[in-house]
């Protein structure tokens, strides 16, 4: 009896423990949707980028070629022959696990899952080259940027790649449609820096209003719907 009174406690504690943990984060979450980070001046707004999200994961869409940035000088694009051409490059950053074992929803694993959120996970990079401009909707927003806010834009997405003489690491035999590919990326998913925080991350990076704070890519498209 006085076994399973303990048990009892102690499963109440766990309880109570997970209640307040999931409390606090989703206060975290709530606080650095509802407070905007700063954004920059852009000047004459000279480069279009774009922002697209899928309703669970975001990218950044920019023009391959610039007169500020070459992204062909980056990411080869011989690596993607079914392209005819490369007008824009789609770039996001995520679970590697969740990336490459899961490219449709069916065969996504719980093990997968939890691992993505509760533990912090080695990441890839996923790239697609676009022979087409994309087209704006409800989940697809353009963009203005200054020149120099996109070279810092450029500077936080190169660094996001992991690279080996310069050039990012390829990961043969990923593919989820044939004109995308996935790269080794530098840092770690876990629950408090998911894709969509990187993409926010890109987003300040190019003096773009945004939350201060976001792991959900609805918090990403309201701001850009303001």
């Amino acid at each position: 009896m006085r076994i399973l009174k303990i048990s009892g406690l102690v499963l109440l504690q766990l309880i109570t423990g997970f209640i307040s943990a999931l409390v606090i984060y989703l206060t975290i979450i709530m606080l650095g949707a509802l407070f905007p980070s700063s954004g920059k001046d852009q000047g004459d707004a000279e480069v279009q980028i774009f922002i697209q999200s899928n309703g669970v994961h975001t990218d950044v869409c920019m023009p391959t070629k610039t007169q500020w940035f070459d992204w062909t000088s980056f990411i080869n694009p011989d690596l993607y022959p079914e392209n005819k051409t490369c007008d824009y490059i789609a770039i996001g950053w995520g679970d590697k696990g969740f990336f490459l074992d899961t490219p449709t929803w069916a065969e996504l694993k719980a093990s997968t899952a939890l691992e993505a959120i509760f533990l912090p996970s080695p990441c890839a990079m996923h790239v697609e080259y676009k022979d087409f401009i994309p087209q704006t909707g409800d989940m697809v927003f353009k963009e203005h940027i200054s020149s120099e806010n996109y070279l810092s834009l450029v500077d936080y997405v190169t660094g996001s790649f992991k690279v080996d003489n310069d050039s990012p690491i390829f990961i043969p035999g990923t593919s989820y449609w044939g004109t995308d590919h996935f790269f080794e990326a530098n840092g770690n998913y876990h629950m408090f820096n998911t894709c969509n925080s990187w993409t926010n991350g890109a987003l300040k990076s190019a003096g773009l209003r945004t939350a201060s704070f976001a792991v959900f890519p609805g918090v990403i498209v309201n701001y850009r719907k303001k």
